[in-house]
């Protein structure tokens, strides 16, 4: 049986800010294990996908620091950093199935 990673992802007293004031996410501590499940649930405003932005790198950490199988990611840019992310417009491709939009980047890459 494989080892499980349980620091797979980690955010690491995280901070974000739009204006240098006012925080929109703040001190963030997320320990995330390869192969878990996890929803960021919370109302508008709340950071969700501003912390999504920062794990897939199109966004910057003011504060803190983002891992990835134990390696800082905050400096890599979004291309070379093997996430893939779907916004929430429904119709990325809208001729395609929910899975066939998702499938569609790993496809590119020849991703299994």
């Amino acid at each position: 049986m494989s080892e499980v990673k349980q620091d797979f992802v980690k955010f690491e007293q995280v901070d974000k800010s739009y204006d240098g004031e006012v925080l929109v996410v703040k001190g963030l501590d997320l320990d995330i294990a390869q192969g878990e499940f996890l929803t960021l649930l919370g109302p508008s405003g709340s950071g969700k996908t501003t912390t999504l932005m920062m794990l897939a790198g199109f966004e910057t950490p003011t504060n803190g620091e983002i891992y990835l199988d134990g390696s800082p990611i905050s400096n890599i840019p979004p291309h070379k950093r093997g996430i893939g992310m779907v916004f929430q417009n429904y119709a990325l491709f809208p001729h395609l199935s929910v899975y066939e939009n998702l499938a569609f980047p790993l496809k590119v890459r020849k991703t299994p």
